[in-house]
């Protein structure tokens, strides 16, 4: 379970994604009125001295956020359906993809809507990162595979 590499990988990817889910992601910040705005799991929320102000939801942004984190630990302990594990990795990579798509069409529209401009924090690099590492759990995976079926033969 723990002890193959792609487990660790997989590991790696659940916190990372816990740490996207729960921090800001992204920010706009309009330069005429001098107001900010951060994305975040809430949804996209006005800073100010007395607290944040609700604008925005960004709902589907933080369903894929918490989809990809389960989807990686669930993919943790079926170490004996390789196959099933490759599967969910593929669903999960399709995911953290389609997490910068609703990321640059909730700042595209946002920004419109505000006349801000938007700005990225380090923590929006933590999906492609998961990607990377997705790739290398798949990769690991397959050599497992491979090595059983070698194991396999008549010799």
């Amino acid at each position: 379970m723990i002890q193959r590499i792609q487990s660790l990988y997989l590991l790696l990817i659940v916190i990372l994604s816990c740490f996207t889910l729960f921090s800001p992601i992204a920010g706009l910040y309009n330069q005429d009125e001098t107001l900010k705005y951060i994305v975040n799991y809430k949804g996209i929320n006005l800073v100010e001295t007395t607290g944040n102000k609700y604008f925005e939801n960004v709902w589907a942004l933080s369903a894929i956020s918490a989809i990809v984190p389960v989807i990686a630990f669930i993919t943790i302990f079926l170490y004996k359906k390789r196959s099933l594990q490759i599967r969910l990795i593929i669903v999960n990579i399709v995911f953290m993809a389609g997490f910068y798509g609703l990321l640059f069409i909730y700042l595209w529209i946002a920004g419109e809507k505000l006349h801000a401009d938007w700005f990225l924090e380090i923590v929006t690099a933590f999906p492609l990162v998961n990607i990377v590492l997705s790739f290398m759990a798949v990769r690991a995976i397959g050599k497992d595979i491979a090595l059983l079926k070698s194991l396999n033969r008549l010799r």
